[in-house]
């Protein structure tokens, strides 16, 4: 690719009644000064595109780190609440058989023992309920707080997402401002070249 410095010092080959030496040296001073300015616009722009590339590959370095956390999130609570399910399930089934082994102890005991086993039984009942009850209760904030969790996760994407949408549509549109500034530059030549064959004339 031609440097600025590449026109400046450009020679062209003497020639008996060729073009005027100052007009050239005028016209490829413009030259050189348009060329140069359009070769630091397109190193700036080369400069923006590689920072916007690692931009990106930071974004979505993050988006897998928010999946990575949120598959994490998930596992996790679904272990707890499988676990709370198994510890109610197990309370009811041992809560069960305490129960029926209360029950047969009492029929073969005299009426007073049986009155004294149904008030334990009856406490103890009380006991187990009130512990599935808090199972019961945990069980529940478990799983609002997976809720909210998993929302606050979905907020987090979105938005991330939208910011990585915003530095892709920010990002400078390369081709037509190359094409745009060949238009520009063609259109220059051409008209300095007519009015150089019309002065010739």
């Amino acid at each position: 690719m031609l440097t600025p410095i590449d026109i400046h010092n450009k020679e062209f080959k003497r020639s008996f009644r060729g073009y005027n030496e100052d007009e050239i040296d005028d016209f490829l001073d413009q030259v050189v000064n348009d060329y140069e300015k359009l070769f630091r616009d397109n190193e700036r722009l080369k400069a923006e595109v590689q920072q916007q590339k690692e931009n990106l590959a930071q974004y979505e370095k993050l988006e897998k780190n928010l999946k990575d956390t949120l598959l994490v999130a998930q596992q996790t609570a679904e272990e707890v609440t499988a676990n709370a399910r198994d510890n109610a399930a197990k309370l009811r089934e041992n809560t069960a058989k305490e129960c029926q082994n209360m029950r047969r102890e009492a029929e073969l005991n005299a009426d007073k023992i049986t009155q004294e086993t149904n008030a334990k039984l009856e406490r103890k009942l009380t006991n187990a309920k009130t512990q599935l009850a808090g199972i019961v209760a945990e069980y529940d904030r478990l799983v609002q707080e997976k809720t909210k969790f998993l929302e606050r996760m979905k907020v987090t994407f979105e938005t991330e997402l939208a910011s990585v949408n915003s530095s892709l549509g920010s990002m400078p549109n390369l081709e037509a401002e190359k094409k745009s500034e060949s238009k520009t530059v063609e259109g220059g030549e051409k008209t300095d070249a007519d009015s150089a064959a019309h002065q010739e004339g």
